[in-house]
């Protein structure tokens, strides 16, 4: 359980970092994060996990770019109303909730 949890924490530290330091640089940012969703993949490649991953990568960007399209916010550097790595943001960020709430869960 602590081993998963740590995991689940590193990804997440490890996706803010990415995003905080190299937002200004689109495609290193696109590529680290597909890096990260292949390797969490590779882990964790359950019908749910792939469904959580998925469901996450279409509707999360289709949501904000819907948003930003209405003026409710934007993105500096975004290529198609939101940044190109965006999707893959969201896809980890499904699946990494979809995860640490089953760790939870088998820790009570």
């Amino acid at each position: 359980m602590k081993k998963e949890l740590s995991i689940e924490i590193t990804i997440y530290v490890l996706c803010l970092s990415m995003v905080s330091l190299l937002w200004q640089k689109p495609l290193t940012l696109l590529l680290g994060l597909a890096v990260i969703s292949v390797l969490m993949l590779q882990r964790w490649h359950g019908r749910a996990d792939l469904f959580f991953y998925s469901t996450g990568f279409v509707l999360g960007p289709l949501g904000e770019a819907m948003a930003v399209n209405f003026g409710a916010w934007s993105y500096a550097k975004a290529q198609f109303l939101i940044p190109i790595w965006l999707p893959f943001l969201w896809g980890i960020a499904s699946l990494l909730v979809k995860r640490l709430c089953d760790t939870f869960l088998k820790m009570r």
